[in-house]
């Protein structure tokens, strides 16, 4: 690993501002959206099924909810999902 990031570095740092100029110039706004949707549907189906692709399609729409109508930035909503992951399985144990 150490020997493929002391090759690919220079590499990276080199052509880095040629490669998101192009992307910026040339690839439409939609495209790259449409991507990376259909990277998080790839990966929901291979990970957990159908359920994950409707757990993530429902914390999106609430995500999207929160933002629009309360106007809550998605950093805060990130850090609330990072710490449910981490207490409701304690809470449920409590309650158990």
């Amino acid at each position: 690993m150490v020997i493929a990031s002391v090759i690919a570095y220079p590499f990276a740092m080199t052509y880095a501002h040629r490669a998101a100029s192009f992307v910026m110039r040339r690839i439409s706004h939609e495209a790259i959206i449409g991507a990376f949707a259909g990277l998080i549907l790839v990966i929901c189906l291979y990970e957990g099924g159908l359920l994950a692709v409707g757990v993530t399609l429902t914390v999106g729409l609430v995500g999207g909810l929160f933002g629009k109508m309360f106007n809550m930035h998605s950093g805060v909503q990130f850090m609330g999902f990072y710490v449910a992951v981490l207490t409701v399985p304690q809470l449920l144990a409590l309650a158990a």
